[in-house]
């Protein structure tokens, strides 16, 4: 157990290293990686814009399945420069963005426009320890799970749950299981077929700089530890989030 947790705290301290440098060199690429916007191509306005956009739409969709969220308390996990953060001030009372890189976080309040109704800390530990019990009203986590190995993953996912109130709502976003190459006839997972693993691995992390891994649970395990940890799934939808190589599904529940 011992050796266990201190594999997951290198683990975090590794991924921790990768985003605070990214967030430096590149921080809004970085939270979306849109081909045309490499090299600070993303316009400020415009990036903030499409967390208003997917904001909208994820409480849009809530409500349609029939849930309501309180204008209370929210968390957005792995927030950022603060994209959906900023985006769910509008709506809630009090929203706080955590992240595990420090730079993302320097950033985040540089553009906070909500002032202490918008919170944000740097969160360094595999547990969401610094709140208490049925603290939220809304959990949101997108785009960041899928860069965790597994076992984390999932210790978040019982945390998210654990700070939840009663009756509140959880939307997560996270990988599932890789797409096998035979099913790609796209370039790239011609290349999959072709080239050895270590050697894409080795030179993607030449290319990009960095080598910014992903990990996924299958569907039937999330389904099995909301449950689990006491939450009821509402839906489970696929998306695009992980890309041409991984399935994706991002999840509503709501705590019991």
């Amino acid at each position: 157990m011992r050796g266990g947790r201190g594999q997951s705290a290198k683990n975090l301290r590794a991924l921790q290293q990768v985003w605070d440098d990214l967030a430096r060199r590149d921080p809004l690429w970085a939270v979306l990686t849109a081909p045309d916007k490499r090299g600070k191509g993303w316009d400020p306005a415009e990036f903030c814009q499409t967390g208003v956009d997917a904001v909208e739409g994820i409480l849009a969709e809530v409500r349609a399945r029939g849930l309501a969220i309180r204008r209370g308390r929210a968390l957005d996990f792995g927030c950022g420069v603060g994209r959906l953060t900023q985006a769910l001030a509008r709506h809630l009372d009090e929203v706080w963005g955590v992240d595990i890189a420090p730079a993302m976080i320097e950033l985040a309040n540089s553009y906070n426009r909500f002032g202490e109704r918008c919170r944000y800390v740097v969160n360094e530990t595999g547990d969401l320890s610094r709140f208490p019990d049925n603290h939220f009203d809304f959990v949101l986590s997108l785009i960041t799970l899928q860069h965790m190995p597994p076992d984390s993953a999932k210790a978040y996912l019982k945390e998210f749950v654990r700070v939840l109130a009663p009756g509140g709502v959880l939307v997560f976003q996270v990988a599932g299981e890789p797409i096998e190459p035979q099913s790609d006839h796209s370039l790239r997972g011609t290349l999959r077929r072709l080239v050895p693993g270590p050697v894409l691995k080795a030179y993607r992390t030449i290319k990009r700089g960095h080598r910014i891994e992903m990990y996924g649970v299958p569907r039937e395990e999330v389904t099995k530890l909301l449950q689990e940890y006491g939450a009821t799934l509402v839906a489970a939808l696929g998306d695009t989030s992980a890309g041409r190589e991984w399935t994706s599904f991002h999840y509503l529940a709501q705590k019991g």
